[in-house]
């Protein structure tokens, strides 16, 4: 669930036909691939697109993810990814997402990240600015 507060980025979406089954509704792992598109837009209106953060030697790693699916999406049905960063701690950090279609609740989850050097695969630091983003938007 996303705070009341947090910093939430939308990004509009249909669902193409390549991400539905046989009968039409958006396979499971669809989703996924709709949280990444709302975190890398989150980064990007944070003014770091993710091309920038690798190419400056850092990859955040997916560790753990998480999907409670509410209702069904078919083909071609509008909808939204609504996602904030909830949590940053030493290395990693957490992204909450919540797939919304006409105001309903379709799908929430979360992503856990970690910061790895890409050279070495050693975990880093979490970005200054993403840190100091979420400690900004934290409720009160």
């Amino acid at each position: 669930m996303i705070p009341a507060g947090a910093r939430r980025t939308v990004v509009p979406l249909r669902v193409r036909f390549g991400e539905t089954d046989a009968m039409g509704v958006a396979n499971n792992a669809a989703y996924l691939s709709w949280f990444e598109v709302g975190r890398v837009e989150y980064l990007r209106e944070l003014g770091h697109s993710y091309a920038d953060v690798h190419a400056g030697g850092m990859d955040m790693v997916v560790v753990e993810a998480h999907a409670e699916y509410r209702r069904a999406l078919r083909f071609d049905e509008r909808f939204a990814v609504e996602c904030a960063c909830t949590s940053v701690r030493g290395a990693s950090f957490t992204f909450s997402y919540e797939i919304v279609r006409a105001g309903e609740l379709a799908c929430r989850g979360s992503t856990r990240h970690a910061c790895v050097n890409r050279a070495t695969m050693r975990p880093v630091r979490v970005p200054a600015w993403l840190a100091e983003a979420v400690s900004l938007e934290a409720p009160t």
